[in-house]
Order: structure tokens, then C-alpha cells, then sequence
């Protein structure tokens, strides 16, 4: 029996991820008897400076792979984006990873025009920062037209990683957050997968942890890490000193800001990250061909 862990959203360098940390998510890995981790991107903003060091660090007796998230692709030109794009990655003789980006074309917030939500995008959006070849909508179509043509190659049990959001049904749902819809995925990806009859998806992007869902027949995952400020651990530390919790409640940076330097903090984070790694981990079980020999 393999167990393939799935993560997402590390944010390696904006969470500052110390040596103590990376040690502690080699503890969760061992803990769990983890034999593959696969990170479906945002990992860090500088995948040669820091997320591939990254991957040094972690426990050589598991098996790592990856697909980029639009934070990754800062650094990276599009040649190299391309080549870690759609990795087939077989788990056993029946079941195969498919690993790959993914992207979105503002379908999941129609209210404003393409002209509209890409001038929002310019002006508040991190992609902003990317130079890319093609429109949004037209790397969302290249993405979907690659992930037919691959899906129609395979056959057997596939589990899909990707970073963008591929149904609605999981965009942003806060009156103030609505307009950043536009720039989490495209629901052409869920259609995809109905049509090839994938059973088990794996997203990040939205930095929102959920139980699986099933929609038609499609059953995904979605355990995002998230920033510091959105941890349970922050949240449980503040429900803990109700006495810190600044008046904006809402405001994560404030909350997180009021007591991310507390040294009452530090040790809280200390003690309760392992039980945050791992609630940041899907994790699946594949049978090896030979748990089947009698």
C-alpha cells in the first residue's frame, strides 16, 4: 500500500518557513507513512531560489512532485512553465497522477466585462507581475485543449492535481471578495472531467480547507496551507486571548499582526503545527499490484 499525500499553498517564503518547520512536516510525512507528496502549487514566489531547496529538505524516503500555481510563476519563463505542465505519474498499475496548472478566463465573475476584470487585475491582482504569451482566456483554453488530450491518452483510475478552482460551487463567497472570482479558475475543467470520467480532484488556490465534495460523480479535495493569518492555529490562539483581539475582527492582517511576534504565540505555534500540517494534507491510499498476490 502507497500513501500519496496531497498539499498546496505552502507560501514557503510569505509563511517564513523555518528549519524547525520543514522538520516538523517531515515528522507529519513520517508520522502518516507517507511514500509520495505532491504539491499543487503556490509553494513559493522563487522556484529556483526557494522552492527548490525546498524540496532538498524534505525526507528522502518520500517520493516529491509538483504542479505551479500562479505565485511559482514569477521567476520562470514560459518555456519552463510548459515543461512542468501535464506530468503523468503512474502510482501503480492502475492508478495515475495527473498533475497540471490549470488557469481561469473571468467566467466566475461575469458581472463585470473581460476589459473590466482584466483593468482590476492590472490594478490589484498579483498576476499582474506575470508576463505571459497569451490572454488569460486563451491560456485557460490551451490548458483545457492539453488536459482533454492527455485525459483521452490514459486509461485506468486518474487523480488530477491542479492549482485553479474547476467548478463554482467553491469561489469566493464575501460580498467584498467577489470580484477576485474572476481570476480563480473556469468551470470548463469540471466538464472535462465528467467527459473523461475522472472520479478524484485535487485544487488549491482559494486558500479555503473543505471537507470532499462530490459533483457528478467528480469528488474533490481541497486542503489548502494558506498564510499564517489564516491558520486554525491563529484563530484558535486568539479564541484562547479574546483580551488581543483587535476591534477590525475581521481584518485578518490586523488579528494576525496583534499577535504573530508574542513569544505566547511562537510556542503556541510550536506545539499545535504538526496537527495544522496535517490538517493541510489529503491523503489517498493506492493499492500496489502486489497487495493483490494471494
Amino acid at each position: 500500500m502507497k500513501k500519496l499525500a496531497i498539499m498546496s499553498d505552502l507560501h514557503i517564503d510569505i509563511n517564513q518557513f523555518s528549519q524547525e518547520d520543514i522538520d516538523c512536516l517531515n515528522q507529519v510525512l513520517h508520522d502518516q507513512n507517507i511514500n509520495h507528496l505532491h504539491l499543487a502549487g503556490d509553494i513559493s514566489n522563487h522556484y529556483d531560489r526557494q522552492t527548490l531547496p525546498f524540496f532538498q529538505e524534505i525526507d528522502s524516503r518520500v517520493t516529491i512532485s509538483h504542479n505551479l500555481g500562479n505565485h511559482d510563476l514569477l521567476d520562470i519563463n514560459e518555456d519552463r512553465i510548459e515543461e512542468l505542465d501535464f506530468q503523468v505519474i503512474p502510482l501503480s498499475g492502475q492508478v495515475t497522477l495527473v498533475a497540471f496548472h490549470g488557469w481561469y478566463d473571468y467566467s466566475y465573475f461575469p458581472e463585470r466585462s473581460i476589459a473590466e476584470n482584466i483593468t482590476f487585475k492590472n490594478t490589484f491582482w498579483f498576476d499582474r507581475r506575470l508576463k505571459r504569451p497569451l490572454s488569460d482566456i486563451d491560456l485557460t483554453q490551451r490548458s483545457c485543449q492539453n488536459l482533454e488530450e492527455t485525459l483521452a491518452s490514459l486509461s485506468g483510475d486518474i487523480i488530477i492535481s491542479m492549482h485553479f478552482v474547476p467548478h463554482s460551487d467553491f469561489i469566493l463567497q464575501h460580498p467584498k471578495l467577489l470580484p477576485f472570482n474572476a481570476f480563480l479558475g473556469s468551470q470548463k475543467f469540471h466538464h472535462i472531467f465528467q467527459k473523461y470520467q475522472v472520479k478524484t480532484v485535487y485544487f488549491g488556490h482559494n486558500h479555503h480547507r473543505m471537507v470532499p465534495q462530490q459533483i457528478d460523480d467528480v469528488t474533490y479535495h481541497s486542503r489548502p496551507l494558506g498564510y499564517q493569518k489564516e491558520w486554525k492555529i491563529s484563530n484558535d490562539f486568539l479564541v484562547k486571548h479574546p483580551d488581543l483581539i483587535p476591534e477590525d475582527f475581521w481584518n485578518l492582517n490586523k488579528r494576525f499582526a496583534a499577535i504573530r511576534r508574542l513569544p505566547e504565540f511562537e510556542n503556541f505555534r510550536k506545539q499545535e503545527l504538526a496537527k495544522e500540517f496535517q490538517s493541510a494534507m489529503s491523503i489517498f491510499e493506492i493499492e500496489d499490484e502486489k497487495d493483490n498476490d494471494y
